[in-house]
């Protein structure tokens, strides 16, 4: 049951010079009705001037396409932005600049008064019934939201809130909280006593705040500072008491309270492939296996710390994850001199270098099924053939500079058998 505010208003007699609330009346309506007839007559001379840029063919028709009865309704619609009134499309039709004047004809069938505001000193124009709700201040912002509730009650307010300021003309509503503050649009009356009200509140904020337990995120104790982490460098840990957004929560007898709030510590990271900087939370670090259900299920290995600027698949992040935890100083995706595609221009990369004492001692592929015989989803048999004369000529070029070379073949695809295969050639 929705339970409605009575609203009604009587007739009052309007003269100049009269005060309702913070308004103080300067004329008898004569000023609105001009503004409005001076607003139609722009209205009507930037009609004549759009009918006649479109006959010359200056704005690009887009119509607008609708149903009715079975029907579609094309109704010729052009590219235009009107300067004397607002739409909220692209293009707009002949009609739109009638609708338009319609609506300010309506306007000028009510009463408007020039008022002043006796605290700001603003002008505006009201109707009777928007001076007889006595204003406190002349423009002010009310929140009522047109969200869906289950709540009744919520319901009921909402929409006695909205009949209450269905006619006036001194309240804007607006549909978010944080929409309610000071603005020029709005009598200065209010906003000092807003900005007032908004500094108490975070005072109150800040004091909760700080109240709220503080628990270091995963990671925190760790210091990441000049890792090499696939391809980023980690350069620098520029925060180390970056905090999370607080979070309410509200106990079953409606009293709000926060959650824990997390700290961070920052790093800041750059890819040696492209140069491109990322900041990484502490968090963020750590290379995981695939979980039992759910997305990740599917994607192997992985990790939330990369760049972008090359892919990563789930078996190179078991090789990362063992180079990490045994300290390797490695690169991924290294390129070198002579070893090119088969258009003799593309470098070929291999997917790990281990360097010792600035020296590449080792490189280590991780050979999917592609390696190995045709695949449709890596371009079959065409790719499988590029493919082996790539690999050819990669082990060409650690044969010929003494680098072992360390394929990993997909049927290997485990942690413990890839561990192995890495200790067996002394890389860990």
């Amino acid at each position: 049951m929705i339970f409605i505010l009575d609203t009604s208003v009587k007739k009052i007699d309007v003269k100049v010079g009269m005060k309702f609330g913070c308004l103080q009346i300067l004329d008898d309506g004569t000023e609105y009705l001009q503004i409005k007839e001076t607003c139609i007559s722009d209205i009507k001379e930037e009609k004549m001037g759009f009918l006649q840029a479109v006959k010359e063919g200056k704005y690009v028709r887009r119509d607008w396409t609708g149903w009715d009865g079975g029907k579609t309704i094309v109704t010729p619609a052009y590219i235009y932005k009107p300067i004397n009134f607002n739409v909220y499309r692209e293009s707009v039709t002949f009609s739109d600049f009638d609708k338009a004047i319609e609506e300010l004809q309506k306007s000028t069938g009510v009463k408007h008064y020039k008022c002043r505001c006796r605290k700001c000193g603003k002008i505006r124009y009201y109707s009777e019934e928007t001076l007889q709700t006595e204003p406190k201040v002349c423009y002010k912002p009310v929140y009522c939201s047109s969200r869906f509730t289950y709540s009744i009650k919520a319901s009921n307010a909402n929409y006695n809130k909205r009949k209450k300021y269905e006619n006036n003309e001194a309240v804007c509503l607006v549909n978010d909280k944080e929409a309610v503050i000071p603005s020029d649009e709005y009598c200065s009356a209010w906003n000092d006593k807003r900005e007032k009200e908004l500094f108490k509140q975070a005072e109150k904020d800040a004091q909760i705040i700080a109240a709220i337990p503080r628990k270091n995120a995963i990671n925190y104790d760790k210091d990441y500072t000049g890792l090499i982490y696939e391809s980023l460098e980690v350069l620098e840990c520029v925060n180390d008491k970056l905090e999370s957004v607080p979070i309410p929560y509200y106990t079953q007898r409606h009293q709000k309270k926060y959650q824990d709030i997390i700290v961070y510590k920052e790093y800041k990271c750059q890819c040696y492939l492209c140069g491109n900087k990322k900041m990484v939370t502490c968090d963020k670090f750590g290379i995981f296996p695939p979980t039992e259900y759910g997305y990740r299920s599917y994607n192997g290995y992985w990790s939330a710390v990369s760049c972008e600027c090359h892919k990563i698949s789930s078996f190179q992040w078991i090789v990362n994850d063992i180079l990490i935890k045994n300290g390797i100083n490695y690169r991924v995706e290294v390129a070198v001199d002579g070893v090119y595609g088969i258009d003799n221009e593309t470098p070929l990369r291999y997917d790990f270098a281990v360097y010792k004492q600035g020296k590449i001692v080792a490189f280590i592929e991780c050979q999917g099924e592609q390696h190995y015989k045709p695949v449709t989803e890596f371009g079959g048999e065409r790719r499988f053939a590029i493919q082996q004369r790539n690999d050819e000529e990669k082990r060409k070029y650690a044969k010929e500079h003494e680098i072992k070379l360390i394929e990993i073949s997909y049927k290997n695809k485990k942690y413990e058998i890839v561990e192995s295969i890495l200790r067996n050639n002394h890389i860990i």
